[in-house]
């Protein structure tokens, strides 16, 4: 076969041109990135300011915490110890999507003012949650970095410690770098660095560090982001012909838990930190202890549901801890700590979790079983 020289070289162009359109992204990153003369504290305000700027992109979150999978609780799981890639629509705190992708197809979460729409592909069933939720099991909405960099930030205290970052160019953007280090010796956190944009203060990347370990637990970052406002018809589900719809509402998870404790509030101090208050209510016999980034939270669990988690955390090679008043299983990672705690006189288990030490946890359930024990 000939080929004419003018062949040849329309397509030396074609493939020159090719190669040039790839490394573009790669050039742009390499280029030195514009650094930004704003102090940690502006920095600060201005990233939990950003609650009302809209954006649209996709994100990939990722998080390594060693989490044995627990009945129940698979979603989560999941959730906590892998990637997890998803799009988002934000217009604002009220009118949001974010779409997660899955083996199967995707799950996705609407946000329609006091609404919220849950969207399950695999069982082809639109769940819409009615009123606020004060208390939940994490999503994957929840990593997105403007939500989580917002969140972290919300829960440092005046003692913990901000500094500046270098700037670092994520999806296009000459972010800002700023530090977070807790100063509370009792949580597993060891700094948290939040990269934003300078001048409005939209979180692009959060990592989120561990005490003893040299990388990041958790990653989450933006590969692409803009933030141009999106329809409002793009944040509205639109169920097709043939999808399941049901309504709920919180009070109706309040049956999940033991009636005892709707009977008997929980102590005001555990493990030596005061109760938290929580927002609307919350659900019955949930708890939450600490301030800061040392805090945990407290679940009663039914006794089929409690007793098939402890087995499986057993089985997973959780360690087995005593306590006064009681047994424990103990999973811990480099973030998060989770103590699983039966009382011998009691047909429920209880859930400690939060980013703090065993020792916290033990001691806190330990005084549980003592309070308990001393009830008539």
């Amino acid at each position: 076969m000939i080929v004419h020289p003018r062949a040849r070289w329309r397509w030396a162009v074609v493939v020159c041109g090719t190669v040039l359109l790839g490394a573009f992204p790669a050039a742009l990153a390499a280029l030195p990135v514009a650094g930004s003369a704003v102090s940690p504290a502006a920095l600060r305000a201005r990233i939990m300011a950003s609650a009302s700027l809209p954006y649209q992109g996709y994100a990939e979150s990722t998080v390594d915490l060693g989490l044995p999978p627990l009945p129940d609780l698979q979603g989560v799981s999941n959730l906590l110890d892998g990637t997890t890639d998803q799009y988002a629509w934000y217009r604002s705190p009220r009118h949001w999507r974010s779409d997660t992708l899955t083996a199967v197809g995707e799950d996705d979460v609407y946000q329609v003012c006091g609404a919220t729409y849950l969207w399950n592909y695999s069982y082809n069933l639109l769940t819409r949650v009615l009123g606020t939720e004060p208390v939940r099991l994490p999503r994957a909405a929840d990593l997105l970095p403007p939500a989580l960099a917002r969140q972290l930030l919300g829960l440092a205290s005046a003692a913990d410690h901000l500094s500046r970052l270098p700037s670092l160019r994520v999806a296009g953007v000459d972010a800002a770098g700023l530090r977070l280090v807790p100063a509370d010796p009792a949580t597993t956190v060891s700094a948290v660095d939040i990269w934003a944009d300078p001048a409005d203060g939209l979180p692009v990347e959060v990592r989120i560090m561990g005490r003893g370990t040299s990388r990041p637990v958790l990653v989450s970052s933006f590969l692409q982001v803009s933030q141009r406002r999106p329809a409002l018809a793009t944040v509205i589900p639109h169920p097709a012909p043939g999808v399941d719809v049901v309504t709920t509402r919180l009070s109706s998870l309040n049956g999940f838990l033991n009636e005892d404790h709707r009977r008997h509030p929980w102590p005001p101090r555990l493990g030596g930190l005061a109760r938290l208050p929580i927002a609307g209510g919350g659900l019955a016999g949930v708890a939450a202890y600490g301030s800061g980034f040392a805090r945990f939270a407290l679940v009663p669990l039914p006794g089929t549901t409690g007793s098939r988690i402890v087995d499986a955390a057993t089985a997973a090679g959780a360690a087995k801890v005593t306590l006064t008043g009681g047994t424990g299983v103990l999973i811990r990672t480099p973030l998060l700590t989770v103590l699983l705690a039966s009382p011998p006189f009691r047909g429920i288990t209880f859930l400690f979790a939060g980013a703090v030490s065993p020792a916290l946890l033990e001691s806190a359930a330990s005084d549980l079983f003592s309070r308990f024990a001393s009830r008539p």
